[in-house]
């Protein structure tokens, strides 16, 4: 079996795909095998010729490896100086090896993976951004922007090539276009022009607008991150919706182009008529993962808070009562109480929710996910995509989404929360 592809006869996933990824000849990240001892030069993200060899790895020169060490002294790190600082190194540089030359950023390097789905992207790009590095940031939302189809949307995930081709028949994931639009204005408010990427914005606000039911004000059906086919409308899609068409009603306004203010009103008010209907449809069953309220809570209870919304007491509650369900017994969580894996935990979702009690102050919680996720890497620092029974890391290293995730948490816990875009 080639290194890295999804098994079918593990239920759950017990296997560690790989230690983490190295920058290749072609600029491109190769999967370092798990349990090789192969390790990084410290600082960098290329092989340590001294630990043992690897195809396609690239050879640093000495320049190469001084200009790697420079540019992480001197970036704006979340949580140096703290005992989180080598795993916030690891994941800036991770998400850097994890960026191709043309400015793709896959979700790992391993196959199934090696692809760039927006909604990790723009994570990763909002990351970049909170750590000072608005030049990579900026190449990721490019690429993204490039790939965007015709009507606005986004595919699920596309190849990293530059050719617009997409690995499979996924389909459009409506999450997409929010979570690109955040990245964006996120980047821009930290003095990015979002001049260039105006006609991707413009095409996204239409697109989310277009996705609203004129009738319930709800997006229509479609893949959030658990990429499952439902037929109802799940809170995973409607409030990274709700946020993007917050974030580019905001980045419309710094367009100030002749028809940008007639465009951001309309996301105005399409934003009102979808808060309202998550209110009512969602809040009146709990925040439930799907409007009819079946399917119990998610992780996505997560993004009615800060740093996506304005802080209520209802989301709040929801969300510490979501925690609480989706705990499992190594001390991570689940995606949702629909998940039917109730024994391995998943970082993305453990560094969210460690983004959302850092983003409202329970400092707490905040330390011990993060703490939890630290003592969880792979041999060669990476943070996993998942995490066995037993606490072992398993599943594709780096995950770029969870590496970013605790990037951004970092940054709050250390006095440096995001901003919320207003209601």
């Amino acid at each position: 079996m080639q290194l890295g592809t999804k098994g079918t006869a593990w239920s759950p996933e017990t296997r560690l795909y790989s230690d983490g990824v190295v920058i290749g000849t072609d600029g491109a990240p190769v999967v370092v095998p798990p349990h090789s001892g192969l390790r990084r030069l410290p600082g960098t993200g290329y092989l340590d010729p001294a630990s043992g060899a690897l195809p396609s790895a690239a050879v640093p020169t000495t320049d190469d490896v001084e200009a790697a060490c420079e540019l992480l002294a001197a970036c704006e790190l979340p949580g140096r100086g703290t005992p989180y600082q080598a795993m916030a190194e690891e994941a800036l540089t991770d998400i850097g090896v994890l960026t191709f030359p043309n400015g793709a950023v896959v979700a790992a390097g391993s196959p199934y993976w090696r692809y760039v789905w927006p909604r990790d992207a723009g994570y990763m790009a909002a990351a970049l951004t909170v750590c000072g590095r608005p030049g990579p940031a900026y190449a990721q939302l490019a690429y993204v922007a490039a790939m965007q189809e015709k009507d606005g949307t986004w595919q699920a995930r596309y190849l990293p090539d530059g050719s617009r081709a997409v690995p499979d028949d996924r389909g459009l994931q409506l999450d997409g276009i929010g979570w690109t639009l955040w990245a964006t204005w996120l980047w821009a408010g930290a003095g990015g022009s979002a001049g260039p990427l105006a006609p991707m914005v413009r095409a996204a606000v239409e697109a989310a607008l277009a996705a609203l039911d004129p009738a319930t004000g709800l997006p229509r059906a479609s893949q959030d991150f658990w990429e499952m086919d439902l037929d109802e409308a799940t809170l995973g899609s409607a409030a990274p919706l709700l946020l993007g068409l917050r974030a580019g009603r905001e980045l419309l306004a710094l367009l100030g182009g002749p028809d940008d203010a007639e465009l951001a009103a309309r996301a105005a008010d399409g934003a009102g008529r979808l808060a309202a209907a998550v209110t009512e449809g969602f809040g009146g069953h709990g925040y439930a993962r799907r409007i009819g309220g079946t399917g119990g809570r998610d992780a996505s209870g997560a993004f009615l808070l800060p740093p996506f919304a304005p802080f209520t007491d209802g989301a709040e509650a929801a969300w510490r009562a979501a925690v609480d369900a989706t705990t499992v017994g190594n001390g991570g969580v689940r995606p949702g109480e629909e998940w039917t894996d109730l024994v391995t935990a998943w970082t993305p979702q453990v560094s969210l929710h460690a983004l959302t009690a850092a983003s409202i102050g329970d400092t707490a919680l905040a330390h011990r996910l993060l703490s939890w996720l630290d003592l969880r890497r792979t041999a060669l620092g990476a943070l996993p995509e998942k995490v066995t029974a037993d606490g072992r890391p398993s599943a594709v290293a780096p995950l770029g989404l969870t590496g970013a995730t605790v990037l951004l948490a970092l940054a709050a816990l250390g006095g440096r929360p995001l901003p919320v875009p207003p209601a």
